[in-house]
């Protein structure tokens, strides 16, 4: 019997709201080729890059800033690493956010209104970047599962630290899950308390089972949490007191269909 279904438990769990973004710089050492667990499940398809800096010379560049986007010789620069100057003996240094903005990912450097660098400028420019390491080359990705791993022959060394960049989907729950939890939620349910199929749709029978349903998934994410997460522990907690709040809902609205308990009688005189 179908007590329940995904669409009414989605609208106690926001598939949007649980897991998804971006992660940037989550350190990891690879120990020879044991696969490593990321924080989270459910990578999405070729965001993963693994990255370190291996030229701890800073660049050196002259640029000229107008009012466009001036392009650097490298990308995935360092974050707060620049120094921007009038010139080399750094006579003037400008200041990030206020005389110019700069697109790390992309290696690029925009003057900004009102700055100090005057439209037409030449500026001298330090940095540090990240070099990238190749996927199936270097490494390899589990992207379901959110595990990577040092690949043999590959250029990261054994017990090196890496700094690694992945997007999360917009869930780590998905269909599948939800499918799962609500197929148990209606089996419980009807050998619980409907063996005979006699109440059918009732709405409270309705809304009991999205609660026991929403009450597993609670339980599945924080084991997932506790499997993968940097913060397991604390989610992990949060999410198994959701899932007892929704089973104590759950088992209050069951009470006016479990069966009554017949009272025995006095013995009788003969």
């Amino acid at each position: 019997m179908s007590y329940t279904n995904i669409d009414l438990v989605k609208k106690h769990i926001s598939l949007d709201d649980v897991g998804g973004g971006l992660r940037r710089d989550y350190p990891v050492i690879f120990v020879e080729q044991e696969w490593i667990g990321l924080p989270g499940r459910g990578l999405v398809e070729s965001s993963l890059r693994v990255k370190a800096i291996r030229d701890y010379s800073p660049v050196f560049e002259e640029i000229v800033l107008t009012d466009g986007i001036v392009s650097l010789t490298n990308n995935y620069l360092v974050p707060d690493s620049m120094t921007v100057a009038s010139d080399s003996s750094l006579g003037a240094i400008y200041k990030e956010n206020t005389d110019y903005s700069v697109d790390c990912d992309n290696g690029t450097v925009k003057r900004l209104d009102g700055s100090d660098i005057e439209s037409g400028s030449t500026v001298s420019v330090w940095y540090y970047y990240y070099s990238l390491y190749e996927e199936d080359t270097d490494y390899g990705v589990d992207y379901r599962e959110g595990m990577v791993r040092r690949l043999p022959g590959s250029t990261i060394e054994a017990n090196q630290t890496v700094l690694i960049d992945y997007r999360l989907s917009g869930s780590q729950l998905n269909d599948p899950i939800l499918s799962e939890a609500v197929l148990e939620a209606n089996a419980i349910v009807e050998r619980q308390v409907d063996p005979h199929r006699q109440f059918g749709a009732d709405p409270i029978l309705q809304t009991a089972a999205t609660f026991l349903a929403v009450s597993l998934v609670c339980r599945m994410m924080a084991a997932c949490d506790l499997k993968y997460n940097l913060l397991g522990r604390q989610t992990a907690a949060a999410w198994l007191s959701l899932a007892e709040s929704y089973r104590d809902d759950y088992t209050g609205l069951l009470k006016d269909f479990r069966p009554k308990a017949a009272r025995l009688s006095g013995p009788a005189h003969s």
